[in-house]
């Protein structure tokens, strides 16, 4: 699958949709640097009262899915914008594959690329 703009307003969409009323606020650009094109996961947010629920997490497996079909990264900055624990935080989205430091606010996901040696 091509990755774009487009494509990833679309797959907002699509998620939205399929969450109705779990999802607050959830932004996606895609970006290139001198590494290849990469998906930023600008915002995501659970409705209050849908945390702890599940959501976060499932939307992170489509996240992941569609970077790993796209063979892009995921890039994003942890912030405390709510109040938020920053180690439960990291400790989520290290669970769903993402690297980063605790003293860094950056965080990646990277497809693995499985090659086979004859």
């Amino acid at each position: 699958m091509e990755l774009n703009q487009n494509v990833l307003d679309e797959y907002v969409s699509y998620l939205k949709k399929k969450y109705t009323n779990k999802i607050l606020e959830l932004r996606l650009d895609h970006c290139t640097d001198e590494y290849g094109e990469y998906i930023y996961l600008k915002c995501i947010i659970i409705k209050l009262s849908q945390q702890s629920k599940g959501y976060g997490s499932a939307i992170m497996y489509d996240l992941v899915k569609l970077a790993d079909d796209c063979n892009v990264r995921i890039v994003l900055v942890v912030t405390n914008m709510f109040g938020s624990d920053l180690t439960r935080l990291y400790g989520f989205y290290r669970k769903h594959g993402f690297i980063g430091k605790d003293n860094s606010d950056v965080m990646f996901y990277i497809p693995v690329t499985v090659i086979a040696y004859k």
